[in-house]
């Protein structure tokens, strides 16, 4: 943990030394990501709320899935790019070095750039939730569980992302792979899980599952049905895939084949 801090450091010191550069790329970033909900507020303006959801209900589905992706692309962009150790041959240069291969490319490069995505849905969450304060559910319960909800969606992510990147021991690329696990699933959890077909939300809550990072507890947050267990699920979901993911990536690194093999 030591070694890994020290090069998250170094990784965040090198960064900034090109400071008005990072300021515009996360201004850019947040900008981009806020039209999208600004498009969603218009919709729902016009039709007031998607199968019983309002603006504020579904900005709290909205900005746990903006933090947690954007969070996971600040640590995960060499996972997310890991297509180009496989087609260039870095991968070799990972595997000779007395470090976990996961921990080098967690710290080898850090987006900073993505904050602006993570203060964009931090402001969503908060407007969200002023909006919300006169319903009837328990405030302070919520913004206890936000915490775990949205680390709960990081480490989804996350898990998804590295699954994705060790499918490229064999693919060698993954940007197609990606749309399908990562891209549109964290955009259909930005909306109620209850306006997808049955065999969508099948999908959502096994393979892929989205739906428990802030569907699950917010369906009973907002007291719109499920039990307590609704909140213990997504840590529990989010820990055993990442166990499972973390077993797969080991796998992938014993049948990776060198380029010069």
């Amino acid at each position: 943990m030591n070694l890994f801090i020290k090069l998250v450091s170094g990784s965040i010191r090198s960064q900034m030394q090109y400071k008005i550069n990072f300021l515009v790329s996360s201004l850019s970033y947040a900008l981009i990501m806020a039209v999208d909900f600004i498009l969603l507020a218009a919709i729902l303006h016009r039709f007031d709320n998607v199968k019983g959801w309002n603006l504020y209900e579904v900005g709290l589905l909205y900005g746990i899935s903006s933090v947690a992706i954007t969070l996971y692309r600040v640590f995960g962009v060499e996972i997310h790019n890991f297509e180009k150790y496989m087609i260039e041959g870095e991968f070799d240069s990972l595997l000779i070095r007395p470090v976990s291969p996961l921990s080098l490319l967690l710290t080898k490069n850090l987006d900073l750039s993505r904050i602006g995505g993570t203060v964009q849905g931090v402001l969503i969450l908060a407007i969200s939730i002023i909006g919300l304060s006169l319903k009837d559910f328990d405030m302070f319960l919520l913004l206890v569980y936000l915490p775990i909800s949205i680390f709960s969606g990081l480490i989804i992510c996350f898990s998804l992302g590295l699954l994705t990147a060790t499918i490229a021991f064999w693919t060698q690329r993954i940007k197609d792979f990606q749309v399908f696990t990562l891209y549109a699933p964290f955009n259909a959890a930005n909306y109620p899980m209850n306006i997808y077909p049955g065999w969508l939300k099948l999908i959502f809550f096994t393979v892929i599952p989205v739906g428990f990072m802030n569907y699950t507890p917010i369906l009973f947050l907002l007291n719109k049905g499920g039990t307590v267990w609704n909140l213990a699920l997504p840590p529990a979901v989010a820990l055993v895939f990442l166990f499972l993911t973390l077993r797969f990536w080991q796998f992938g690194i014993r049948h990776y084949h060198s380029t010069g093999s």
